[in-house]
């Protein structure tokens, strides 16, 4: 496979400073023949975004009038003049060789798969807690169907552009900015696997997410999580597929356990986030596949872009 090009796409809403962090880390890691993507739903105006090199890839600084990640990324996509999509978050920052490891992981491989990679914990930052959502694993590994935990991170992922073609892009009822702020990757990662297109995790595609968040914020983020991921489950198995009832159940078992654990052991955040997501979990499964949710939240999206 000949060197392609990849587009990378980070949407950002009212978080200039990390922003612009997060800018200057993909720079480094960039080359000349790639393309940043910032999809800005920021209320407040904002200034132009510079890279510190102007020799570097090119910049487009898109403003996205209407909220939600979900809706900026698939303004992202449509926009994209790479034939590979890369995907990171404002509060994150990329190691240099992240995307010479996309392409050398797709020249291998072919441009059938999805990858995604370890994100680590950033140094935890004045007042702050650690980062959630890591995957830390030092084993590469191929995943060809859906299991009992997703696979996929939405901050450390790249994937052809024809994949989206081909599953839909990302679900605008899901995701940070909408009523179910979290899990548009896992049900994208999910889609992916069900129709038929493997996802890779490498270990060497790395990004470190910045622990930057107070106790009393991650455990509202953990509610996020929760409603989230629960409308993703119900949103499934509200059209029929009743693997999302196994893992749903799953999921709020491990969260009761988590809960009891850290209140045995006098963890009192522990406690607190793990409660806080299967509350979380609770109101966005019966949102999703009792009431329907909102707009097209119930219906399984498989229509093409």
């Amino acid at each position: 496979m000949s060197r392609a090009r990849i587009s990378v796409l980070i949407a950002t809403a009212d978080r200039p400073e990390l922003m612009e962090d997060c800018l200057a880390h993909v720079a480094r890691a960039a080359t000349s023949a790639d393309e940043i993507i910032v999809l800005d739903q920021s209320r407040d105006a904002v200034s132009i975004l510079r890279l510190p090199d102007d020799t570097g890839p090119v910049l487009r600084h898109l403003r996205c009038p209407r909220r939600g990640k979900s809706a900026a990324l698939n303004v992202g996509v449509a926009e994209a003049c790479g034939s590979l999509l890369a995907f990171t978050d404002d509060d994150c920052r990329v190691a240099p060789d992240w995307l010479e490891v996309m392409h050398h992981a797709f020249a291998r491989s072919g441009a059938g798969v999805a990858l995604t990679g370890r994100v680590l914990a950033g140094e935890a930052e004045p007042g702050a807690v650690r980062a959630p959502s890591l995957r830390e694993d030092s084993e590469a590994r191929e995943y060809r169907s859906p299991l009992y935990r997703d696979v996929l991170f939405g901050n450390n992922m790249a994937l052809p552009a024809e994949a989206l073609r081909r599953v839909g892009r990302f679900d605008e009822s899901l995701g940070p900015g909408t009523r179910f702020p979290a899990a548009e990757d896992n049900d994208l990662g999910y889609r992916l696997l069900r129709a038929g297109i493997p996802i890779h995790y490498l270990p060497g595609m790395t990004v470190r997410h910045r622990s930057w968040r107070g106790a009393s914020q991650q455990v509202d983020l953990f509610r996020a999580y929760g409603v989230g991921q629960g409308a993703f489950y119900g949103k499934h198995a509200r059209a029929g597929d009743w693997h999302m009832l196994g893992r749903m159940a799953k999921n709020l078992w491990d969260g009761c356990r988590d809960a009891g654990g850290a209140a045995i052991l006098g963890r009192a955040y522990d406690f607190r986030a793990s409660i806080s997501f299967s509350k979380g979990l609770l109101q966005g499964f019966f949102g999703a596949a009792v009431r329907g949710g909102n707009g097209r939240t119930a219906a399984l999206q498989t229509e093409k872009p």
